[in-house]
Parts: structure tokens; sequence; C-alpha cells
């Protein structure tokens, strides 16, 4: 029986992660399907989400959004 992964649990690493080649680095060694995409970006409260990209920009979409703004905004905050 294999477990499927938590989108909660995702989604809370990946807003910790530093990077995004960190981020990107993990989703691909959890070897998810694009259900399972679509799952951690509803966790990541993410909208707007077009139904036509591909795996690759939908990863590269969840990775922006989660790890690139929330660094963009604390560069912000900091200046």
């Amino acid at each position: 029986m294999t477990t499927r992964p938590d989108p909660a649990a995702i989604a809370a690493k990946l807003r910790q992660t530093a990077t995004v080649e960190e981020g990107a680095a993990h989703l691909k060694a959890l070897h998810l399907d694009r259900e399972q995409l679509l799952a951690v970006a509803a966790a990541l409260m993410l909208t707007r989400i077009p139904a036509r990209l591909s795996m690759k920009k939908l990863t590269e979409h969840m990775l922006n959004q989660a790890i690139g703004a929330r660094r963009k905004f604390e560069g912000l905050r900091s200046w």
C-alpha cells in the first residue's frame, strides 16, 4: 500500500524553502502527478491556475508563487 503525500505538508515545506531550486528538487523527489500538484497548489491557496498548464509550467508557477513571491516581499519589507 502506498501512502498519498499530504498536500498541506508539502505546501508548508515549500513555504519554508529558501530557493526555487530547492523547492523544485523537493517536488521532483516526490514524483507527484498532476492531481497531486493541483492539490498542493490548492493548499498553497493559489488561484487562477490555467487548466491547460503543462506539469513543468504548473510546477514553475507554484514555486514562483510559494517561494519567489515570498522572497520578493521579504526583500521589500527589509528595504
